[in-house]
């Protein structure tokens, strides 16, 4: 089994930055909400049965801003000290002359979306998610306890 990468280092309008892994339960979260925004061409089907809403939104600002947040809290600036966090613990920004710097903000946005959630999207991830749900329903979804009969 291959070892999945943890963290990759890109540069961005000349400074370095560390994007990490999301923990499991957000990017499950993302995946989810992508999912749910924009699924890749033919997939609406085989997910929600061909009856996925035809007027489906783009994300609303207060959606955008969570997962971009989401996003930022795994980018970090790669200094000579260590690296320092885009977004620090108390959600202030945690790196220098970042706060109006569009471009970068979005671009370290993109860079952790495609390095946590590319995979999903690519190879077989998403067909073998789906067929691992097939012919499940709430009433029949397999359950990690054994049934017993009544003593």
């Amino acid at each position: 089994m291959e070892k999945r990468e943890q963290f990759k280092i890109v540069e961005i309008a000349g400074r370095k930055w560390r994007i990490e892994k999301f923990d499991a339960m957000t990017g499950s979260y993302i995946a989810y909400k992508l999912m749910g925004h924009m699924l890749p061409g033919g997939f609406d089907g085989q997910i929600t049965g061909g009856n996925a809403p035809k007027d489906r939104t783009v994300m609303s600002k207060k959606e955008f801003a969570d997962l971009q947040l989401d996003c930022l809290h795994v980018c970090y600036e790669v200094l000579p000290a260590g690296k320092a966090p885009v977004i620090g613990e108390n959600g202030a920004w945690g790196v220098m002359n970042i706060e109006d710097d569009t471009i970068t903000v979005l671009a370290l946005t993109v860079h952790a979306l495609a390095f946590n959630i590319s995979g999903f999207f690519d190879g077989n991830a998403l067909k073998e998610l789906i067929a691992s749900f097939s012919g499940m329903t709430l009433f029949n979804a397999p359950t990690s306890m054994s049934s017993h009969s009544p003593r």
